[in-house]
């Protein structure tokens, strides 16, 4: 069933062209390169500053517990955990340090900001314990299950919120989401106990530190959700507990509902909201589907003997998806494009000899460059894509 109770608005993303200087492989109409800033990447090697300009970016190596940053002149080691912000221009370290927990803030040189000690009391059953970097330096600390404290890169603690749900039955350990162009953080209860029935729940957190809710869910527990870059829209990814069936919902960031989309018994791994707001695709491990946010129609479906790693719908009204596969150690190889226009229900397949490295810290995703022209990021070596369907 799929419902919509107002009009979404488009959101005109700016493109930004970038030009192939690789030799690129062609075959039936598709062409696989690294691009190359990227192309020289050794496996552990990341780019940083992407807010800058490629030729200005720095890179680091993530070699487990350490980090190296560009030559090698500069490396920190020993964190409990690392953080990377959005844009990738700050890095965060968080250390334990006996019974207190310290945070250093580092530039992509490896030049150190600021160091707060101590941000809290460590609590070793504490499974909750997380740190979220912003794209101006400052951070968030996460512990207790459901505590937030949101800290300045330089002035310290500013306030604290906390997303517990006060249900005597328990909860699981609150999510955070923080879009960099968003006035508001979101916090996610993924799972609230009441007896043998379930909750879940979206609330919004401003700069006063008031969490305030955007929506409730009865029956469902939150897989995921994502929040468009300009923050005012979110796509929860649930599971209804009765039948198991995943929902896609579309909101406003103010809890309006948009779409709902039930995807009865196809068990999606990801959903992925277009940069303009208006599609939905969904992602299993052998099946897409593209859903129309406005009219809540499924435009197309198409399915793959190969695990699916990458789906989503782009701008030139296409369905790119990348199937292959993804080793222990992170390696993706065997990796296949498919380019699929829904409407005229022609395709391109085409495998690469080509390989990369994801990472745990950043998220692999497409990103559009112009028309026909794609780049894999979130890894190692990007691989640009190009087709003429």
């Amino acid at each position: 069933m799929i419902r919509v109770q107002l009009v979404v608005v488009l959101i005109i993303s700016a493109i930004v062209t970038l030009q192939l200087s690789s030799t690129p492989v062609h075959s039936q109409g598709l062409s696989f390169s690294y691009y190359p800033p990227t192309e020289d990447f050794s496996d552990d090697e990341f780019r940083m500053d992407l807010h800058k300009d490629v030729s200005e970016a720095r890179t680091v190596r993530i070699r487990g517990n350490e980090l190296v940053f560009g030559d090698g002149s500069n490396m920190i080691s020993g964190a409990y955990q690392w953080a990377f912000s959005e844009n990738r221009a700050y890095i965060g370290a968080l250390y334990v340090q006996g019974n207190h927990v310290s945070v250093e803030i580092y530039r992509t040189d490896g030049t150190l900001v600021n160091r707060i000690h101590p941000v809290a009391d460590y609590d070793p059953d504490d499974p909750s314990i997380r740190l979220f970097m912003r794209n101006d330096g400052s951070f968030i600390y996460q512990d207790n299950i459901a505590g937030f404290s949101f800290f300045d890169k330089r002035e310290g603690q500013l306030y604290r919120a906390s997303n517990s749900s006060g249900s005597p039955d328990g909860e699981t350990i609150s999510e955070l989401f923080a879009p960099a162009a968003a006035r508001s953080v979101f916090l996610v209860n993924p799972e609230i106990y009441h007896g043998e029935r379930v909750q879940s729940r979206v609330q919004s957190v401003d700069y006063v530190g008031s969490p305030i809710q955007v929506a409730l869910f009865e029956g469902m527990r939150i897989i995921d959700i994502q929040v468009h870059s300009t923050g005012r829209l979110l796509l929860v990814h649930a599971e209804e507990q009765a039948s198991g069936h995943h929902f896609g919902f579309v909101l406003s960031y103010r809890g309006h509902n948009i779409a709902e989309i039930d995807y009865e018994d196809e068990l999606m791994e990801e959903l992925v909201l277009s940069s303009c707001g208006g599609y939905v695709t969904g992602r299993a491990s052998g099946r897409v589907m593209v859903h129309e946010t406005i009219s809540g129609e499924r435009m197309g479906s198409a399915s793959f003997r190969e695990t699916v790693l990458i789906a989503q719908y782009m701008p030139d009204q296409v369905l790119a998806v990348i199937t292959g596969r993804k080793s222990t150690e992170r390696n993706l190889n065997d990796l296949r494009g498919h380019m699929i226009d829904l409407q005229q229900r022609d395709v391109i397949r085409e495998r690469t000899e080509l390989n990369t490295i994801a990472s745990e810290y950043f998220p692999l995703k497409l990103e559009y460059i112009n028309s026909g022209s794609y780049l894999i990021r979130g890894t190692s070596r990007y691989i640009q894509m190009r087709h003429e369907l």
